[in-house]
């Protein structure tokens, strides 16, 4: 079912990972549609009300999401929130196999996220009194969603894998990730992990072992009755918490991120007690770049495992360093090490932009001014056609048939061109509309399915292109 063979590191938000809001366990009662929790988890204390119209998010939802967020990220976090891109792309981010019954996974993992309303609450005691209050803000994952879907066999309702797939995502969500409340989860494990439940399971468990501080815990301890909560496992029965648990830990032990996973005690005394190997204590990407400015491989580990909020900082002070010295720095991989472990040595100047950045700026700024020329163009074009839709059927061919001959030249033969010209004067087919309808198509890449319907229109014997 699924290939796994694509293993780039991935981006997840923080928060929203800590929710529990999706389920670890593969199938879920889609007629629950509204639910509550409550729970503490390494003295963080959660309260989630949520309405699932779609039943509760669960199974790949989780790889969905770290998807899109990812993409979202790799798109230099756009400010309108939303990601452009395609059901192959992130079906290839997820690591699924290209086939129709993935492509409708996809379409009902991305309804579920986007049906999805949460309110999240956190503790406070109000001044002056014992009173405990709450803060309270609603939050989605998804705030808009465009696609384009088909029948399969009649059966499955599929998302088409090239066409444009666009998704916004929510305000508080793309907020987070802009703020740097994410972290990133390492896409090697992740290739190893073969079930949703143990996937699922590795973004909760790096999320709370996560400190305030950017440090990693190497253990971590949860009574039982609030890790099913964040888990989002929904059953009460500790006997099926354990197993879909143990199954979780049984993959996650193999593929040494976890170094033990224990349940320990019974009933409301049971704790899930997990140890974390070192081979994973750090970011691994984290590690990669630490390496990549000549930090030895173990000391790199250790490093960003210890600072993993101030390794960009750090390699940013690299690069300003090499600017200064024309390129050329001794012993950078001290340098970085000492920049990490005695931080009040240095300062990084606050205007210091790195190349990369500079790069990635110019980049987006030719983005956003070829979109919006693309844009102009398309409100011109739109008005254009709207003045001529009061003209004649004759006058409206006459205006626009140079268009429709650079549109339609490859697609219809001389009498095809001939008969759309006879149907077009005397207005069974109105130019303006027609026009209208296939720079949608072009725009939406369904130009040969638009030029099928049209030949159709010109000759109802006329078989199908394949």
């Amino acid at each position: 079912m699924a290939k796994r063979n694509k293993s780039p590191n991935l981006h997840d938000e923080l928060n929203f990972a800590r929710f529990g809001v999706i389920s670890m366990h593969t199938r879920v009662d889609q007629t629950i549609t509204t639910w509550n929790t409550e729970f503490v988890v390494n003295d963080r204390t959660f309260r989630i009300e949520a309405v699932t119209p779609q039943g509760r998010p669960h199974g790949i939802d989780t790889d969905t999401l770290i998807a899109l967020e990812t993409l979202f990220i790799a798109n230099g976090c756009p400010e309108d929130d939303w990601v452009h891109t395609t059901a192959y792309e992130v079906r290839e981010l997820m690591g699924l196999a290209n086939n129709g019954e993935n492509y409708h996974r996809l379409r009902q993992s991305i309804r579920r996220l986007y049906f999805t309303s949460v309110i999240v609450g956190r503790k406070t005691t109000l001044v002056g009194s014992q009173r405990v209050g709450w803060e309270n803000v609603g939050v989605r994952f998804f705030e808009g969603l465009r696609y384009r879907d088909h029948e399969d066999d009649g059966d499955l309702n599929t998302l088409e894998s090239e066409a444009t797939l666009s998704v916004r995502l929510g305000e508080q969500l793309a907020e987070s990730i802009r703020a740097g409340i994410s972290h990133v989860l390492d896409g090697h494990l992740l290739q190893q992990l073969e079930q949703p439940p143990a996937r699922a399971l590795y973004r909760t468990l790096q999320a709370h072992r996560r400190q305030d501080d950017g440090t990693l815990l190497t253990e971590l301890r949860v009574p039982l009755v609030d890790w099913r909560q964040a888990t989002g496992l929904t059953t009460d029965r500790s006997d099926l918490v354990r197993r879909a648990l143990t199954a979780a830990h049984d993959e996650l032990l193999a593929s040494r991120y976890l170094e033990r996973a224990t349940i320990e005690g019974r009933g409301k005394a049971a704790v899930a007690h997990y140890v974390f190997a070192g081979t994973y204590s750090a970011d691994p990407a984290l590690v990669v770049l630490l390496r990549q400015a000549g930090v030895s491989v173990a000391r790199a580990s250790t490093l960003a495992a210890q600072y993993p909020d101030r390794v960009e900082l750090a390699l940013q002070f690299l690069q300003q360093r090499r600017q200064n010295a024309g390129g050329t720095v001794r012993n950078p991989g001290g340098l970085v090490s000492d920049f990490l472990q005695h931080p009040e040595k240095y300062s990084v100047a606050s205007d210091f932009i790195p190349p990369e950045q500079e790069r990635q700026v110019r980049q987006v700024k030719a983005l956003r001014l070829r979109q919006n020329a693309e844009r102009d163009a398309q409100v011109q074009a739109e008005a254009q056609l709207e003045r001529l839709g009061s003209l004649s059927p004759d006058e409206q061919w006459e205006a626009q048939r140079s268009t429709l001959q650079l549109i339609l030249k490859k697609q219809l033969t001389s009498d095809q061109w001939t008969q759309l010209e006879r149907l077009a004067r005397e207005g069974e087919i109105m130019a303006v509309e027609l026009t209208r309808m296939l720079i949608a198509a072009t725009a939406g890449a369904s130009l040969k399915e638009a030029v099928n319907q049209l030949k159709r229109r010109l000759n109802p014997l006329l078989p199908l292109d394949g």
